[in-house]
């Protein structure tokens, strides 16, 4: 063999071989998050129960597993430090899944009043649907919508028929026992505003916010905006304003109120808990936007009981919730 017609091999120091060991674990670390910043954005992520509001479906500490496509796929809407308030929002697309919410789901989404937490509540009305509760029951289009199976009250006193109940949404709604008719809105439904349905404003500013539009009182130089939120006093105020103020006081997206026409572009749901008696949801706080749904839960991979001491570990660990399906 002519030794110059053959390949040299090259040699590498012990320096050069740590070297690209580091580089490779590098790249593999790099690789992982990539792939699991993929699979909770976009197919699967983990949630905590953090209150009674779906017992006995959920109970409180119950750990589960949501499957995030299934409604819809949507990329990230905020960038920051996990676990804390610091980061930026940004805009986000959101494409269809391979369905939308339907009654009798059970539906984790962004909570409407202050997106950043999620929250997860049954869905028991569509768009177009009309919400009616009678002592308690919930009449759907007319129609008894029977109570969840693992579901229950825990308060059998009554709100009497005509008592107002602070917090409830739309104000005139009623109470959590005795509520409504109240419509849910529908994709083609279209708001106009003028003094003479100044009684339908306030229901009608909180859909267009949680739509992200911009709503503003104008008062001499001053400008106020309406935000979402769950201060009830907050809410109280804005609401004395649709009744009190002229409609050329008002704005959405700098647009005069008597001039702006709202079309509503997404279906939207109304929410409630299975702890019928211990949940805040769409009675108080309105419907949610498909824009805003995040998935659903599909089985509890860990729960245990926060109220029991640590000594009694072994019970505090709920075992027989392990791998349960959640329906």
């Amino acid at each position: 063999m002519n030794s110059k017609n053959s390949r040299k091999i090259k040699k590498t120091s012990p320096s050069e071989n740590s070297q690209n060991k580091i580089v490779e674990y590098i790249k593999l670390i790099v690789s992982t998050l990539v792939a699991v910043f993929l699979i909770r954005t976009f197919f699967i992520s983990t949630y905590q129960i953090p209150t009674g509001s779906m017992e006995d479906t959920l109970l409180t500490g119950d750990h589960i597993i949501a499957n995030k496509f299934v409604f819809s796929v949507r990329t990230p809407d905020w960038i920051g430090i996990p676990y804390t308030r610091i980061g930026f929002h940004m805009p986000f697309i959101q494409l269809p899944g391979f369905r939308k919410p339907k009654k009798g789901d059970i539906v984790i989404f962004k909570y409407p009043e202050d997106t950043w937490y999620s929250y997860v509540k049954r869905c028991v009305a569509e768009s177009g649907d009309t919400i009616l509760i009678k002592n308690k029951k919930l009449y759907i289009n007319g129609i008894h919508y029977p109570d969840a199976p693992d579901g229950k009250y825990i308060d059998y006193r009554i709100y009497p028929k005509n008592a107002r109940q602070s917090g409830i949404f739309p104000p005139d709604a009623g109470n959590k026992d005795n509520y409504g008719p109240v419509r849910v809105p529908a994709v083609g439904d279209t708001f106009q505003f003028s003094n003479s349905n100044r009684h339908l404003w306030y229901k009608r500013f909180v859909i267009m916010a949680y739509a992200g539009n911009k709503i503003e009182l104008k008062q001499y130089n001053n400008k106020e905006r309406f935000s979402p939120t769950n201060n009830y006093q907050e809410k109280r105020k804005w609401f004395n304003y649709t009744q009190r103020y002229d409609v050329h006081r008002f704005y959405v997206n700098d647009i005069p109120l008597d001039q702006y026409i709202h079309h509503v572009k997404y279906p939207h749901y109304f929410m409630m808990g299975d702890n019928r008696d211990n949940s805040l949801d769409s009675r108080y706080w309105g419907f949610v936007p498909y824009r805003l749904v995040l998935g659903e839960p599909i089985v509890i991979y860990w729960s245990w009981n926060k109220v029991l001491p640590w000594n009694k570990f072994y019970k505090k660990i709920r075992w027989d919730r392990f791998l349960q399906l959640i329906h």
